[in-house]
């Protein structure tokens, strides 16, 4: 995984909205958390949300993507080295934690009930949590459908575009997991004339290109439907309901799962 996040991380410039939260993305997780006067952990460096809380600390594994992502240390948060699955921080010690498309990143689905555990362990009885989703719709699209809107203009970015061919590769998957490498093949097959895409939608090339740090990628991607997340989140929470994050590209697909009252402590 330390490869492909490095290749992603050599990219950050070049990736847009959905993959990068919008500006709408950044109210919902204020406006839905309440983080104005709270220190705030985040799963990840996403520099568009370090600016969130009072106080933040950032965790990562990678120390290449602290030093080539994060906006820097200051006097009100820091990025430090850590496992998402085993988080620096005692039991009911944690006010707020956001994650921006974590649970996607990790794969299956032991992996995301050991993440919602992490959390629950650490989250106060009154805490708070919130994790933006990239989430298939239960019936999945048909390639030649998205092919379609994309060559009409009718998809916002080439990273919206992505997630639509990441989830349509899904198939019958368990646990809505694809190598990444299988979201490539899906879109050299959808898509095989990469200048024509170019031309028909106005999308640059290099940005285009960026789907190939998933070319030779051990990673491991999930796509599960909301209900599913939910489903599975309720397992360790008594409060789990799922708000907006706008009306940017796929935002209908990007919802803020909110999570409170961790069952641990009852």
């Amino acid at each position: 995984m330390t490869e492909h996040w490095n290749a992603i991380r050599r990219h950050w410039q070049l990736l847009g909205s959905p993959l990068r939260p919008p500006p709408e993305v950044v109210e919902a997780y204020n406006r839905e958390l309440d983080l104005a006067r709270s220190h705030v952990v985040m799963f990840g460096v996403t520099p568009e949300l370090a600016g969130l809380g009072a106080r933040m600390t950032a965790i990562d594994e990678s120390a290449d993507m602290i030093a080539g992502i994060w906006p820097g240390d200051t006097e009100s948060r820091k990025a430090v080295r850590g496992d998402w699955f085993d988080l620096p921080f005692d039991e009911a010690s944690v006010e707020a934690l956001i994650g921006d498309g974590c649970l996607s990143v990790i794969g299956a689905a032991d992996l995301r009930r050991r993440l919602f555990a992490s959390i629950a362990r650490v989250l106060k009885a009154s805490g708070r949590a919130g994790i933006r989703l990239y989430a298939c719709p239960e019936t999945r699209d048909d390639p030649r459908d998205v092919r379609a809107l994309a060559l009409a203009g009718g998809v916002s970015t080439f990273h919206d575009l992505k997630w639509r061919v990441a989830m349509t590769a899904i198939g019958g998957a368990p646990d809505y997991v694809v190598p990444v490498t299988g979201i490539l093949e899906q879109f050299e097959q959808m898509f095989p004339d990469r200048e024509g895409l170019s031309t028909r939608t106005g999308w640059e090339q290099p940005v285009i290109g960026t789907i190939d740090v998933y070319r030779n990628s051990s990673a491991i991607y999930s796509f599960a439907p909301a209900a599913t997340l939910v489903d599975e989140a309720r397992t360790f929470f008594n409060d789990v309901r799922l708000a907006s994050t706008g009306t940017y590209g796929l935002a209908e697909r990007c919802p803020l799962l909110v999570l409170r009252s961790p069952r641990h402590r009852e």
